[in-house]
Formats: C-alpha cells, structure tokens, sequence
C-alpha cells in the first residue's frame, strides 16, 4: 500500500476508469474489501449506522451497509441531503439494499451486548473548504456518540470528514474516527502528526489494476511486506540454528520487565533465552521465570560472556547501574553484535553520551529520545525527529508512539499501521524488544526485525481485543504477549 497526494489518486483513478473498469465495479471492490476489514476487527455482528452525504463516499458506504446486512448485521442510515441531490452511484446503491435500511430522525444509541459502527461516509477526497453547516452538525454527532457510548466506535471511510487529506489539518467538528478505510493509497495527510488523533487505526484497502505514483521515502509497514519472513522453517532446525540471545534486564522492584521481555523473544522463535541479573535480586527473580529461560546470576555485567551470543538485549526495567556496570554495557556494544537497546540502557546511553552504532536497535518513546537528543525539542513534527536521531546515531530506530516510525539511515520512514491505544500501559515496550530480540538472534536485519516487532505487537493487541478478551481499558502487555501466536498466524494469511 503506497502513500500518495489526492492529486496522484484522482488522476490514478481517472487512468483506471478510462482503461475500462466502472466507477461501479472500483466502489463493489473497495466496499467488498471494507466490509471484510469491519468483520475481522468486529467479528460479532451488531448494528452499523452509516452517515452518507450526497457523493461517491456516501455511495461506499451504502454498499458497505448492504454487504453487512447479508452477514447478519442490523443496518441504518443517518443522511446529510435529500436523495435528489445524491450522486447516481449513491442512488443505484441504496436501491440495491432490501429492505432499505431504517433512516435514524435522532442520534442512534447502541444496542447492548452488541457492537455498534458509525460508519462515516460524509465527504471524500475531492471535497474543499469549509464544512457546511449541515455537515458539520453530523460530524459532531458522530464524535458525540462515540464519546459517549464506550461501545461505539467510528470508522472513516478513504479520509474522516473534516481532516484534509493532504496536509492532515482538521477542522472544527472533524471526525474522530478509531479506524480509517484508505482505499487504493493511504492519503498522505493521514500520517501527519495532526492527523492522528481524527485517522486512528489505518487500513488498507487494495484496488487491483490502480497504479498510483507514491510519495518517496515514506512507506506504510503492511502484513504483504512481511509474509516472507514469517514462512515455514526448514524442518531439519534445532535450537542453536534459531540463535541464542543475551538479555539484561530487571532490578529490584522491576522484575516484571525481565520476564515480559525474555518471554517475548521465546515467542518470537528464539532458540535460546538468556537473563542475566545480579546476585542479589537472582532468588526473587528466578522462580517467576518460565522454565524455558535460563537465568544467570552475575556479581556485575562484566562477567557476561559475550561471545556466546548471537544477538542482546540491553535494558528493561535495570534502573540505574554501577560504573563497573555501565562500562561493561559500553564494551557489549563495541563488540559490534546486533543488540536492541531499551528503555533504562537508552537513558545509560543518554547519559553518558554514547553514539549508537550500525549494529545497534534503539527503540525510544518520545521522552527517551528526547534525553538521546538535546535538540529534539526544536522539531514540532515526530518525521523531523527521527530524521534528527539518524544524522546523530548509526543506529536503527522504532520511535514508538500513536503512529510508531521504523528506519534506518538510506531507508525510507516505515510508519506502522496496527496497534490500539490500549497499548498505553506498563511493559508493552518490554513485550516490544523482546519481540524484537527474538528475530535478531535468528539472523534477521535490525530493519526487518523492528518492522515485525512493531506490526506484530500491534496485530495482537487488537487481537485481544476484537477477541472480547481485552477492552482498551483492559488490555495488558500480558495480553499482547499472549496473542503474538495469533498476530503471527493472521499477519502469514495476508490479514489486515
């Protein structure tokens, strides 16, 4: 899925209309793919309730409506015009719903034990200027409605009204959508930082024959991209072909980060877990440690051998350590293996003023990165500060947020599209480096690594919740970690 310039996807599919394919055929095929993202996140059937306005936008969400009625979902409409200033597309689609869906006179309330979608389809990517009145009055119910109803959650459909779709700015009353439906392309206002509060979770939505010409440097990390590391194993592999990582990680009072983060790169294949934690703290924690990792106690970092391990990680929950200590983290990372450094390690390395080399996965939220760049307060916009991390550091980076950025110097800003903002909470990005850890001791690139770590991490969190077995006020990084086998499996079967 490319990212792209309303100009590009207007005159993308202009090119594909004139070659012959309906403007009909493109609205079944994008709704069709719409209707099926819908029941993968929501796999229970409630009731969806569609704000239509009079163009083509509104004629995907009839469609969408009608798809979903044929799957057991209760269907109604919310409209901004009367029928006779519809776009014939829009027309043609409602007549193809029987019975018609029920027209809502006041702001519909959600059904309990069932899920409710306000599905907006007000205006598209064509749209100018300001929103009219009566639009504007809609956009504002919808967002009401969410905000009110925890059950309730808002889908957009190719851009949410009011948010340009080119430089992402939002206007008074746009809507605040939990998941946008970018059809063909992700419009590139949708990834500016103003934007990501009204696009939410972004999903992709694929028109075959659409040829589009994409933004440069600027990619969205996707399930397609990353099948082909997810492929069956050779079947003659033992546990040392799969890699042996070294990780140091817990302290007093922060156990919970060990167990999370060695646990993770277990459940990202590695073939073997080490953790290594001072003596002091080696009886509260190895009895709480799943059998399969091996815990070895040391009187300082110094005594880690560093030659038996393929890759490490560095830094959940190790709070402040002694010099001889932080001189033996200095010396692991001269050594040139790939190593992810997290958390408390990049505070060391923030501290102490070290430069991240090649070999190294730095993966800071806004906060550590700050500390790892003096400067990065002179930059408004996350691209410019992660442009700002790779001209000080050799380093790979996930700087994690709402839209968490993968890259890498010469490699383009990966922007990761999964995650839920129950993801807020302790130790998710212990499960991350983990996550992360894993694949780099089984010899995958930092680059690839980070980009599965973050999608996968993601993936599970919404899992666990599209499952009924976490809500956003529920979720825990317990949850993610238990649902990386499900997020594995969906992301090999091309899911979204």
């Amino acid at each position: 899925m490319k990212v792209c310039s309303t100009e590009n996807m207007q005159i993308a599919e202009r090119e594909l209309i004139v070659s012959g394919t309906p403007a009909r055929t493109l609205m079944k095929l994008a709704s069709a793919g719409i209707a099926e993202s819908l029941m993968q996140f929501f796999p229970v059937p409630g009731l969806c309730v569609a704000y239509v306005g009079k163009g083509n936008n509104g004629g995907d969400a009839l469609t969408v409506l009608n798809i979903l009625k044929q799957h057991g979902w209760e269907i109604g409409i919310r409209t901004a015009y009367p029928r006779n200033e519809w776009s014939e597309l829009s027309v043609r689609q409602l007549a193809e719903i029987s019975p018609p869906p029920q027209e809502y006179q006041a702001p519909p309330l959600p059904r309990t034990g069932k899920p409710m979608i306000l599905l907006d389809g007000l205006l598209g990517i064509g749209a100018k200027g300001m929103l009219r009145r009566e639009l504007s009055a809609l956009c504002s119910e919808i967002n009401y409605i969410r905000n009110r109803c925890g059950a309730v959650r808002t889908v957009a459909i190719d851009i949410p009204t009011g948010v340009d779709p080119d430089t992402g700015m939002p206007q008074q009353n746009a809507v605040e959508a939990d998941f946008t439906m970018c059809i063909g392309a992700v419009k590139q206002g949708l990834l500016d930082d103003d934007a990501t509060l009204f696009a939410g979770r972004l999903v992709c939505i694929d028109l075959p024959g659409l040829h589009v010409q994409a933004l440069p440097a600027t990619e969205l990390i996707t399930s397609s991209r990353l099948t082909k590391f997810l492929s069956a194993r050779p079947y003659t592999d033992y546990k040392n072909k799969r890699g042996h990582i070294g990780i140091i990680a817990g302290s007093e009072g922060m156990l919970g980060a060990a167990r999370l983060c060695c646990e993770a790169a277990l459940r990202a294949g590695a073939g073997l877990v080490t953790l290594h934690v001072h003596k002091d703290i080696y009886p509260l924690i190895a009895p709480s440690m799943p059998p399969e990792i091996m815990v070895r106690p040391v009187d300082s970092y110094a005594d880690i051998s560093i030659r038996t391990f393929s890759a490490f990680l560095i830094g959940p929950g190790i709070g402040s350590v002694s010099e001889e200590d932080a001189e033996a983290i200095r010396l692991i990372l001269e050594t040139g293996t790939p190593t992810v450094l997290d958390a408390d390690g990049l505070n060391l390395a923030a501290a102490m003023q070290w430069s991240l080399g090649e070999h190294v996965l730095a993966t800071p939220h806004h906060g550590e990165i700050r500390r790892l760049l003096p400067d990065a307060d002179n930059y408004a916009i996350r691209a410019d500060i992660a442009d700002c991390f790779l001209a000080e550091h050799e380093a790979a980076l996930i700087y994690k947020g709402a839209r968490t950025i993968v890259t890498q110097r010469g490699k383009p800003l990966f922007y990761n599209i999964t995650g839920d903002p129950g993801m807020a909470t302790a130790g998710q990005g212990d499960v991350l480096a983990g996550v992360c850890g894993g694949f780099i001791s089984q010899g995958e690139s930092l680059l690839v690594s980070a980009v599965l770590g973050v999608y996968l991490c993601g993936r599970a969190s919404e899992i666990a919740i599209s499952a009924g077995e976490a809500t956003q006020q529920t979720l825990t990084a317990g949850d993610t970690l238990r649902h990386l086998p499900a997020a594995i499996l969906s992301t090999a079967r091309l899911c979204y």
